[in-house]
């Protein structure tokens, strides 16, 4: 599949990466602000990576060379598919994806909506879901998914710092302390994943009678870990 990418900034930069690494057989061309468009006009895929500020310029002057029966995937916060559509010349599919960064190591959590055709949504699919995992959802879910999956490597990454700091405190060196805490989250995540249960049932099996962990739940209770985490959570989906 030929793709462009429209914006180099971190977003755009991560889907190149993944892509390239993907398919490095696919064409993948990323344009900034001021290269020339004449590679768009062979795109069968055009990933909008900008500011929702920068989305009508960067449209208009996208149009003028985009290619019929091309789709459009915009990751533009808080734009909406109809505004894109009202953008766009008869016969350009509008999809809105939101991917996270880590899809340039092809693990990568999108969001995909779209009221385009079936063949659009499934072209979309087939990029996004090669740089990790794509779940369909309603549009009025997608900037709650901005929250969820967009801004969420950003709490764990700090979830992560600071459990690498409980392991130096208790006597690793940081480049011990990170490989325990990162593949112990990778772990737990691909059981989660993997099972049915619900997390607190794969939590239960962790936990012994009057265990360490046990003591270490109770320590994250009390810092009202969880509620606190719905609260980030709900906070960036309002932003």
């Amino acid at each position: 599949m030929n793709v462009v990418i429209v914006g180099n900034g971190k977003i755009g930069r991560a889907l190149e990466a993944g892509l390239r690494r993907a398919h490095p057989s696919w064409p993948v061309h990323t344009l900034g602000r001021n290269d020339e468009r004449t590679a768009v006009a062979q795109a069968e895929a055009v990933l909008l990576c900008v500011k929702p500020s920068q989305v009508r310029a960067t449209l208009e002057s996208l149009c003028p060379t985009l290619k019929a029966g091309s789709v459009l995937m915009s990751v533009a916060a808080k734009t909406t598919l109809a505004s894109l559509a009202e953008l766009l010349p008869p016969g350009i599919g509008v999809v809105r994806a939101m991917p996270n960064l880590p899809v340039s190591e092809l693990v990568g959590m999108t969001a995909i909506a779209s009221e385009s055709e079936a063949q659009d949504i499934e072209r979309a699919e087939a990029i996004f879901s090669a740089m990790g995992r794509t779940v369909r959802v309603e549009e009025r879910l997608m900037d709650a998914a901005t929250a969820m999956n967009g801004c969420g490597p950003a709490y764990a990454y700090l979830i992560v710092e600071a459990w690498i700091d409980a392991g130096i405190k208790l006597g690793f060196s940081y480049e011990t302390a990170r490989t325990l805490v990162a593949q112990t989250l990778l772990g737990a995540a691909a059981s989660v994943l993997a099972s049915d249960e619900h997390p607190a049932a794969l939590k239960t099996a962790v936990t012994t009678p009057a265990g360490c962990t046990i003591e270490g739940l109770m320590q994250l209770e009390d810092g009202r870990l969880r509620s606190t985490i719905v609260r980030a959570v709900l906070a960036a989906a309002g932003a």
